[in-house]
């Protein structure tokens, strides 16, 4: 039976989609207030660090002037992550001004994709009600509205991964080389985003087994387009594999696994509620029951099932870490199969098809009570700090604390006022103590303040900011840091209070009470020991 289809149904899916993107920038405040997030700063950085080679070294030793960009201003991260979405966002910052908002722009259109995605497989379900309807309800999800409020790299990884699990659909149907060759390229592109879209690797074994199709794995293209995929990936990640092992916080084996499966069920409930993920079995076991005579049905609700499947299972088998947004790629597809759920329910209960859309309407509860509770997010001000840093002129050094989003931050705001390189920041996590890369075997390298306040003469610090936020956890070296700069001897000033806006706390600036000269080789032999004496060539 051919499904009602509208060429609108698309765009609607999207607008809907921008416009809970919105709704969410505001109630978050999330367009004015910043980065604030752990990894925020990290990613738009990258993206701006990709223009400014681009636009200005390109020819150069890209390691080389990595180095030298990281020696001076220590949080571009690409090798821990891959590069395919700052190459994607770097242009951007030709055209435009290199602040949060704009990264936030981007992120607002970005993260709206997967509903594209959700409502092209409700079209081959249901037709256009369906699919709008489907492509709001993801839209208004905890996880989609979070992912509006910061700039991460979950939101372009789901709307690969569902645009992913749509071309191998289309091929399961249809061999042709067009259909591999896509399916191969957003894979690829999925996995230079982000390592979780190794995901996708495993979705065609799950869609054969479900689906029985086995002659699939006799066929050329499959396997054409599977070595072609892996051309531009394999390389990369033979290059950072212990870069990126750095970040795994467990170990893996049966136990981890045991907890990644319960902690992620339980993502997908916060997000859906019990009811949905009932009304999701009730749609897969739907299509399975008609599969022998509605076998192109089948075929949808198998991918979505696949899609799930791969995202539960890598984040089973790879320890990296435990955040309800690792399962963005598998969001839409349990979206898709609660609708079909809902639909399936009303053909069921003849007799009150009327109210079939009430079931639906129960799964945007989770959304709602969000946007509810949703405190704003927190504007550390940093942007205000940076300005008040610079006003000292090219050449200076300065310390940075409070914690990673807020180092990050401020980071990256004096980064792009410096094209040149020609000053330096320091994190006073690396300055004050020594850990690895997650904050792991944390201990302090002073325990006298006095001591701590002569290292930051002895490096020539012209300034030193602090941002103070309750509620977020506070290392061993802050205590050490704030008696550092209250002692009468400590040769720094307090110039500003910033308040936070949005959340309760403060960014405290200080500035040296004489003039300072950096001491460079102890800034770059602080910063990256092994390799401070790289600069690009």
């Amino acid at each position: 039976m051919t499904r009602p289809r509208s060429f609108a149904t698309l765009p609607a899916a999207y607008g809907l989609a921008l416009l809970a993107g919105v709704l969410s920038l505001w109630v978050t405040g999330a367009w004015s207030s910043g980065f604030s997030g752990a990894d925020e700063p990290a990613h738009f950085l990258n993206s701006w660090f990709v223009a400014a080679y681009v636009k200005g070294a390109l020819g150069q030793n890209p390691l080389a002037f990595a180095t030298e960009f990281y020696l001076h201003y220590p949080k571009i991260s690409i090798g821990h992550w891959p590069p395919a979405y700052y190459a994607l966002v770097a242009p951007v910052f030709w055209v435009a001004p290199s602040t949060p908002q704009t990264a936030m722009a981007v992120n607002l259109f970005v993260a709206a994709l997967p509903a594209v995605g959700v409502a092209a497989l409700l079209l081959r379900l249901h037709g256009s009600a369906a699919a709008v309807a489907g492509a709001a309800l993801w839209a208004l999800t905890p996880l989609a509205l979070e992912g509006q409020a910061f700039f991460m790299l979950d939101q372009p990884l789901a709307a690969c991964a569902v645009f992913a699990a749509l071309a191998w659909a289309a091929f399961a149907e249809r061999q042709t080389w067009v259909r591999i060759l896509l399916f191969a390229g957003l894979s690829a592109l999925a996995i230079l985003i982000k390592g979780n879209g190794w995901l996708l690797v495993l979705l065609p074994a799950f869609h054969i087994a479900l689906t029985g199709r086995w002659a699939l794995l006799r066929s050329l293209k499959l396997w054409v387009g599977a070595g072609l995929g892996l051309v531009p990936v394999l390389p990369w990640y033979l290059a950072t594999a212990g870069i990126a092992a750095d970040g795994f916080n467990y170990a893996p084996g049966p136990a981890y696994a045991a907890l990644s499966l319960s902690r992620n069920f339980a993502a997908l409930t916060a997000n859906l509620g019990l009811l949905g993920l009932l009304l999701a079995l009730v749609g897969a076991a739907g299509a399975w029951a008609r599969r022998a005579e509605d076998s192109a049905r089948w075929n949808v609700a198998a991918v979505c099932i696949a899609l799930i499947l791969a995202t539960l299972a890598l984040q089973a088998i790879v320890p990296v870490d435990l955040d309800p947004r690792y399962m963005a790629p598998a969001l839409p597809a349990v979206i898709v199969l609660a609708v079909a759920g809902g639909i399936e329910c009303a053909r069921l209960a003849v007799r009150h098809r009327r109210w079939a859309a009430a079931p639906l309407l129960l799964l945007a509860l989770p959304g709602a009570a969000h946007l509810a509770a949703r405190e704003p997010k927190a504007n550390l001000r940093m942007n205000e700090a940076a300005a008040l840093a610079a006003r000292g002129g090219a050449g200076q050094a300065w310390l940075i604390d409070g914690g990673s989003g807020a180092e990050g931050a401020f980071v990256a705001a004096m980064a792009v006022k410096d094209p040149g390189l020609t000053g330096y920041t320091v994190r006073a996590d690396k300055l004050l103590a020594d850990s690895d890369f997650m904050g792991n075997r944390y201990s302090l390298r002073f325990t006298d303040p006095a001591q701590a306040a002569a290292e930051l003469r002895r490096l020539g610090l012209s300034g030193v900011v602090v941002a103070e936020r309750p509620g977020v956890e506070e290392f061993a070296h802050r205590p050490l840091l704030a008696a550092a700069l209250a002692g009468s001897g400590s040769g720094y000033r307090l110039v500003a209070e910033l308040r936070h806006k949005g959340r309760e706390g403060v960014t405290r600036v200080y500035r040296a009470v004489q003039p300072m000269t950096a001491d460079t080789g102890a800034i770059r032999a602080l910063s990256l020991p092994d390799k401070a004496k790289l600069s690009s060539r």
